[in-house]
């Protein structure tokens, strides 16, 4: 690809990156704005507020209120630096999210990396070795960590006071295997890896050169989509665990229908999900 067909390409990946984040903010204020209970206000349980008092006030609130004039009032403020403030909690968001996120990145770097290392090892035990009975176990192994839930997985390692990352791992890798797998046969099946055996070259640089090397791009992207596993799987395993991460923050928000810090959460979500798609697609 010539430098400027690249230049076009990232322009457009860019241009639909900034959409689709935009997007996912606007429709997660939209399902917040419009659930069930969001427009109640803490007057409905005063007896003494008459009848009409309530209509004016819950009238007041949706004319104040607008979706879109709440969305781009919370751009404007995004875009100079701040998240707002968080309606449930009472904090600074961006506050909220300094002392969150490095939770949620550890046990997603963690787990991906386990998962992702899992994978690759199964994979080359399917493939590389050519023994029938290493395959039956790694597809097995495979197969019977793919219908397991991540939140049975968390308890599972809650309960015994094990690290929640090999949690993740493990529900990463079954999703990764069936590439991996594929890729491998591949490289294991292609004219230059087998005129390298005939030279006689170590299993070394057969690995860095013929494996590592030729397959690089595809195991970026096959990353990226580790990452995004691992983040979803994290999310769960957060909640149900009691981890004080983005999860755990994410749901406290959808409790107290806490619209600065959802939309929030959905842009950086969104942003954080399509980076990687594009990234990887661009290496392609």
């Amino acid at each position: 690809m010539t430098p400027r067909g690249f230049a076009r390409r990232l322009a457009s990946r860019l241009v639909s990156l900034v959409v689709i984040v935009l997007l996912g903010g606007f429709a997660a204020a939209a399902l917040v704005r419009y659930s069930p209970g969001f427009a109640s206000l803490p007057e409905d349980l005063d007896p003494s507020i008459s009848p009409e008092t309530l209509r004016a006030l819950h009238a007041q609130n949706e004319d104040s209120n607008p979706l879109p004039v709440f969305y781009a009032r919370y751009l404007a403020g995004t875009f100079h630096g701040g998240f707002g403030v968080s309606t449930s909690l009472n904090q600074p968001v961006a506050e909220l999210l300094r002392r969150r996120a490095p939770v949620t990145v550890r046990l997603v770097a963690e787990g991906t990396a386990g998962g992702l290392l899992l994978g690759s090892l199964l994979a080359w035990a399917a493939v590389w070795t050519r023994c029938a009975y290493l395959q039956t176990v790694a597809v097995s192994l495979t197969g019977l960590f793919l219908v397991v839930p991540p939140a049975v997985l968390a308890l599972v390692f809650f309960f015994n006071e094990a690290p929640l990352a090999i949690a993740v791992a493990l529900a990463v890798f079954p999703r990764l295997f069936g590439t991996l797998r594929a890729l491998l046969g591949d490289l294991y099946q292609s004219p230059a890896l087998l005129a390298a055996r005939a030279r006689g070259l170590s299993s070394a640089t057969i690995a860095t050169r013929y494996v590592l090397g030729a397959a690089s791009g595809q195991l970026i992207a096959i990353t990226g989509v580790a990452l995004v596993l691992a983040f979803g799987s994290a999310i769960p395993i957060e909640v149900i665990c009691g981890i004080p991460g983005i999860g755990a923050l994410a749901l406290q928000a959808a409790i107290g229908r806490d619209m600065p810090l959802l939309c929030a959460l959905a842009l950086i979500i969104t942003f954080f999900v399509t980076a990687i798609h594009t990234f990887g697609d661009l290496i392609e």
